[in-house]
């Protein structure tokens, strides 16, 4: 009796689409990243676009120059984009198999990532500070500002958590020139931060 397809005789294989999740299409991971980040694009657009309506056409906005903006918020804008270059070079050291170069970038990675929350941590205090002040005044847009600091704080968490699986088996040697989609992964959720963080600074400062 000839083999076929399913019954494993001589010369012949089972199809992968026999057996239920054997192989994952190549690019299903980056394709999903970006799906997320697009998804977090939009919040984040429409939270910075309800913003700067508020601020521009509100009836109890702050009259212009008068918002005061937090002076360590510029030292964590300096540390988020660091991370960021520092991630870039783990992933750029990791594809050339330079191991030990790759886990020393992604450790001060994760380093800077956990000081840009520390940085926030006072300035959001300091903000909803200014919020309860601006409340007696009825002029609520501190409340907003530091909506929007403390929903990109909580996302730079969640990547924290990220970076430290990811450098716990770095660690552990799991990762090399051709096995390094969860770095790059980490990297791109991490240059998004970035420029969210850069687009959301920059408003702030301009409609003071």
């Amino acid at each position: 009796m000839p083999a076929t397809p399913d019954s494993g005789g001589p010369g012949r294989q089972k199809l992968d689409y026999q057996v239920p999740g054997h192989r994952v299409p190549a690019g299903t991971g980056t394709f999903g990243m970006i799906l997320f980040l697009i998804a977090l694009f939009m919040l984040f657009a429409a939270a910075m676009l309800g913003y700067i309506l508020i601020r521009l056409h509100g009836s109890k906005s702050p009259a212009p120059g008068t918002i005061q903006i937090p002076q360590s918020l510029w030292l964590s804008t300096a540390l988020v984009i660091t991370a960021s270059v520092t991630i870039h070079l783990a992933e750029k050291n990791l594809r050339r198999e330079r191991q030990p170069r790759f886990r020393r970038w992604l450790t001060i990675t994760l380093a800077l990532a956990i000081g840009f929350v520390l940085v926030q941590a006072p300035s959001m205090v300091l903000l909803l500070q200014q919020h309860h002040a601006g409340m007696a005044q009825n002029m609520p847009l501190y409340g907003f500002i530091f909506f929007l600091v403390l929903i990109h704080a909580l996302h730079v968490v969640g990547g924290i958590v990220a970076l430290a699986l990811t450098s716990a088996k770095a660690a552990q040697g799991r990762y090399d020139h051709e096995h390094y989609l969860p770095v790059h992964h980490a990297a791109m959720y991490w240059h998004f931060l970035d420029g969210v963080w850069l687009t959301m600074f920059i408003t702030f400062l301009v409609l003071r």
